[in-house]
């Protein structure tokens, strides 16, 4: 009889406001769904990031077991913190084989999945009886490249490797690997994330400003992810197409941050209404619980998601906000990076400008900063109701057995 345990491995602060961790924990629900017993294994932290939530508070799940694994923190040391950026990546990648050895002393399951997007953490927790699940989330570079590598030597007929980007599935292919390598986009959680018809009913018919929504983090490791470039194409559009008359305050709503970012941009769009006289609201929601995100995503008239042309961000990221905007039935725009239009056979209603081009996100925004505009087969509507159409084909279920179907035939 196969053994449906699956030990999801993640080296990093634990609970995070970080997407990866809402990944996480969307991948063991759906094995948890389809009829595995996952645990999640972390590292214990004490840094000054680190949250005062239990996992099981944070994301408010009681069934998958979270496992925290002692370890020493070393990012919370002066001495680290001072380190050029490639020894401290060096020393991390250290810190996370050790951790993963002690993490694999607690896996006595025969048979058992490990799961993890870092190939260290698999390498130094492997057995010879486990199974991999290996998901490229990024290029692997230096220490996880030779992981990698040693791990495919190692497990090649019982592993599957997965990339949620094409370019990502392309780049492994090109390392010569034995192990058998998918294609898969990220999905999203049906359960949680639903449209809000009433809601749809009720924007059609008694308000006109356009409400643009963005949900995640403005920036990633000091890259900016795109709000600027938002604000300063709603700044261009308005002043091309006066609207004041007929819709009032343009609406820019932001779940996620952190504060001082979104603090910052609120500072950028106060001068910018100061200076022009524009009609730009920005309302900020803070940091959200996923369960309280889809009742606020489903008032957007339009999901944002723009992204600049940053080699990870462009060629190996899968936007897990794209997902959650479509299966609340509301409209995407974004930019046409390599990551997002490979998404568009997906059949996902999203519309792309040219990233990083303010004339070309301009324009698009025109066509609807007024309500007459997003209507018909051209509209808005349209877009959204294209994504309540394919909605159930995007769910994390889903995506769990396509990765079992590959990992076990």
């Amino acid at each position: 009889m196969r053994n449906n345990s699956i030990n999801l491995l993640v080296f990093g602060r634990f609970p995070t406001e970080r997407a990866y961790g809402v990944h996480v924990v969307a991948v063991a629900k759906a094995y948890l769904n389809i009829g595995f017993e996952p645990t999640v294994f972390y590292p214990s932290t004490d840094n000054e990031k680190t949250l005062p939530f239990s996992p099981q508070e944070y994301y408010q799940n009681e069934d998958i077991n979270f496992h925290e694994v002692k370890h020493l923190d070393i990012t919370k040391y002066f001495f680290y913190k001072a380190l050029p950026k490639t020894i401290q990546a060096f020393m991390w990648s250290v810190s996370a084989f050790y951790w993963a050895k002690k993490t694999r002393n607690l896996i006595d399951n025969s048979e058992a999945i490990c799961w993890s997007t870092n190939p260290i953490l698999l390498y130094g927790s492997y057995k010879d009886t486990n199974y991999i699940i290996f998901e490229l989330h990024g290029r692997a570079r230096k220490l996880q490249a030779v992981a990698l590598k040693l791990l495919d030597r190692k497990a090649s007929n019982r592993s599957v490797f997965v990339s949620s980007s094409k370019y990502g599935q392309e780049d492994l292919f090109s390392r010569n690997l034995a192990a058998d390598i998918s294609y898969l986009p990220n999905g999203v959680d049906l359960d949680i994330f639903q449209p809000n018809l009433s809601s749809t009913k009720e924007k059609s018919e008694t308000h006109n400003c356009l409400h643009l929504g963005y949900v995640g983090q403005l920036e990633t490791y000091g890259v900016d992810k795109g709000m600027y470039l938002v604000v300063n194409a709603l700044e261009k559009a308005i002043k091309d197409n006066p609207h004041t008359e007929k819709c009032g305050f343009v609406e820019v709503s932001i779940i996620g941050g952190p504060q001082e970012s979104v603090a910052r941009l609120g500072e950028f769009i106060d001068k910018i209404e100061k200076k022009q006289n524009l009609k730009i609201n920005l309302n900020y929601f803070g940091q959200k619980k996923q369960s309280e995100l889809s009742s606020l995503i489903s008032d957007f008239d339009i999901g944002i998601v723009p992204y600049p042309n940053e080699e990870h961000i462009s060629l190996y990221s899968s936007p897990m906000k794209i997902f959650e905007y479509a299966a609340c039935g509301i409209a995407i725009v974004a930019s046409d990076i390599h990551a997002h239009k490979s998404l568009l056979e997906l059949g996902i209603g999203m519309e792309l400008y040219e990233a990083e081009n303010l004339d070309s996100l301009s324009n698009l925004l025109s066509k609807y900063l007024h309500n007459e505009n997003r209507h018909g087969e051209l509209g808005l509507s349209s877009l959204s109701n294209k994504n309540i159409s394919i909605r159930d084909s995007l769910s994390w279920d889903l995506r769990g057995e396509k990765t079992l179907d590959r990992l076990y035939n």
